[in-house]
């Protein structure tokens, strides 16, 4: 399959979007990747679960807060989800993505 550049924005109201077009917004970081349709659906849907766990009911409006343990476990899912998300971007990614996700030291190099 041939692969097309995408533009992916991690704002977490749209943060499943993947758009063939970068957005000119200087408030925005967009890491730019190149996908087969298969590849740019998988990281769609990573993306769509990170971002609905994030939203999710549940954490807005709870009194879990009070609750330490199960807070840090929430935070830890969540961290967990978007390391997956910069892994997937790395992996994809241009060499300009890779170099602001290595900038930001959100990448395993002991692989």
């Amino acid at each position: 399959m041939e692969k097309q550049l995408y533009y992916v924005n991690l704002n977490p109201i749209s943060m499943d979007t993947i758009s063939p077009t970068r957005v000119d917004d200087g408030q925005l970081i967009e890491y730019e990747i190149e996908a087969t349709v298969t590849e740019k659906k998988a990281l769609e849907e990573l993306l769509h679960e990170v971002q609905s766990h994030d939203v999710e009911l549940g954490n807005l409006i709870s009194f879990r807060h009070f609750d330490d343990q199960k807070g840090d476990r929430d935070k830890n899912e969540y961290q967990r989800g978007l390391n997956d998300v910069y892994e997937a971007l790395y992996n994809l990614g241009t060499a300009e993505t890779k170099q602001k996700i290595q900038e930001i030291h959100l990448v395993n190099n002991d692989q």
